[in-house]
């Protein structure tokens, strides 16, 4: 297992950027608020100067000042579990004081007999502000201290060394380990508050993401390695979705946005989660259409499915054909897509998407012999030949095969694809699937025009 480093904290001493700036990626998100950060973020670090790889941990924060707001007090219970599960803390102060706030993070270290830890003074950008700082360098029992400018990227490479050094010498300097195709690489996509963060928790049996009753409790994206029966997966949480027209620009809720259309981006499947007792609205078909425009593997998890049952009337033997002939009806494309119906606070049928994951990752990846595929396409289109539009006549098709994989891809050249009625493609694909699976997976049909120009239709 991968070391891990985990940044701790009080409000407005520069962390995000800190975390940003060490692992080079925006990650953390970044603005003058508090409690922008709610989640432990973990970002696999390969320190490729020193030869080692290892998480870095960006805790959602110590903050003592409430003791009746519930998010604070649950930010503040993970973080003190991240603290106790790290075999290295960099504790972040401001240069200039020491506060209230730093002396209560102080007592937790002294509480847990935690000794490994770095103290770094932030935002000391310039000489003057380096010498004030190192007037806290005796500050919490004599760490290791490191005064830095993060807004400047001074001192970043010294505390990357001697976290090196630390690592290697307790027998922690593991190797980088590449994400390749192997993995795969899940995300879960939602709206505010349809339990998908309790979701998350069950299928990595650990309290990783804060579940709250209400909405916009989760802002960070989360990356998660772990192994699930023989496959290894990535999971890639993000933070919550809002409808376009309700987000500001470059506020919190836009950079959310942003990133959870980034980790949509990165992944092989998605796991859209919906409320299942509310039913599809209109941003969950939003979220889908991002999904399919970037031809990814989908998921559509029905949640919160003990709450559907429980409604008075309802045939719970009959209830789960009946929601998918409503999910048909709001979906025209339903047929391809996986449906799961999961109870996240019951942990009920949670493995079903991470199976589902595995299955649909054959199936993207699958080829269908050409021997086999040539007897196919004679039978459709023998039994049903090309049709044609209004405009044209006479569509023909000379050959055909499958290009290519992941996602599927089948091309077939004709005499002009201007010539074939567009139902005629929906019949092939629906065919197709019909015959060789392919679900939870978009397929790509490729009309290619013999010796002229290629027209491409999904």
């Amino acid at each position: 297992m991968l070391a891990k480093v985990t940044i701790i904290w009080r409000p407005n001493v520069g962390k995000s950027s800190f975390f940003n700036m060490y692992s080079g990626h925006k990650i953390a998100i970044v603005a003058d608020e508090e409690g922008t950060t709610r989640d432990i973020s973990e970002y696999e670090y390969n320190d490729e100067d020193n030869n080692l790889t290892y998480i870095l941990s960006d805790s959602g924060g110590l903050d003592f000042s409430s003791k009746t707001d519930e998010i604070t007090k649950d930010i503040a219970e993970r973080t003190e579990k991240s603290i106790e599960s790290s075999d290295l803390l960099i504790w972040i102060i401001e240069y200039d004081r020491i506060t209230e706030l730093d002396e209560q993070v102080l007592k937790v270290i002294r509480e847990k007999n935690i000794s490994d830890v770095i103290l770094v003074a932030n935002k000391a950008d310039n000489e003057s502000k380096i010498m004030e700082a190192y007037s806290h360098a005796g500050y919490g029992d004599n760490l290791a201290f490191f005064p830095v400018s993060v807004s400047h990227n001074t001192g970043m490479k010294d505390i990357k060394r001697f976290v090196a050094d630390f690592l290697t010498k307790k027998g922690l300097n593991y190797e980088h380990e590449e994400i390749d195709d192997s993995f795969v690489k899940l995300a879960m996509v939602w709206r505010p508050n349809v339990g998908k963060s309790s979701l998350i928790n069950s299928i990595v049996w650990e309290n990783r993401v804060m579940v709250q009753d209400m909405d916009h409790t989760t802002r960070d994206s989360i990356d998660t390695k772990f192994k699930f029966k023989e496959s290894d997966f990535v999971l890639i949480d993000t933070a919550w979705v809002r409808r376009l027209s309700k987000v500001w620009v470059r506020n919190i809720e836009d950079w959310s946005v942003m990133r959870t259309n980034r980790a949509i981006t990165r992944a092989d499947v998605i796991a859209v989660v919906v409320d299942g007792f509310d039913g599809i609205v209109h941003q969950d078909l939003s979220i889908i259409s991002k999904v399919l425009e970037e031809k990814k593997w989908l998921v559509i998890v029905v949640n919160k499915w003990d709450k559907v049952l429980d409604k008075p009337g309802v045939d719970k033997e009959k209830m789960m054909n009946r929601y998918v002939d409503y999910l048909k009806s709001k979906i025209e494309f339903l047929p391809w897509v996986s449906v799961v119906f999961t109870s996240a606070t019951q942990r009920k049928r949670v493995d079903e998407i991470l199976e589902n994951a595995e299955e649909i990752k054959k199936e993207r990846f699958k080829r269908v012999k050409t021997w086999i595929f040539n007897n196919f396409m004679e039978q459709v289109i023998y039994k049903h030949p090309p049709t044609w539009n209004k405009k044209s006549h006479n569509p023909k098709i000379y050959y055909w095969t499958q290009a290519d994989v992941n996602p599927p891809k089948f091309v077939l050249t004709v005499n002009n694809p201007n010539h074939f009625h567009f139902s005629y493609k929906r019949y092939l694909e629906n065919k197709i699937r019909d015959n060789f699976g392919f679900f939870g997976t978009p397929i790509t049909i490729e009309y290619k025009w013999r010796g002229k120009h290629v027209d491409v239709v999904k």
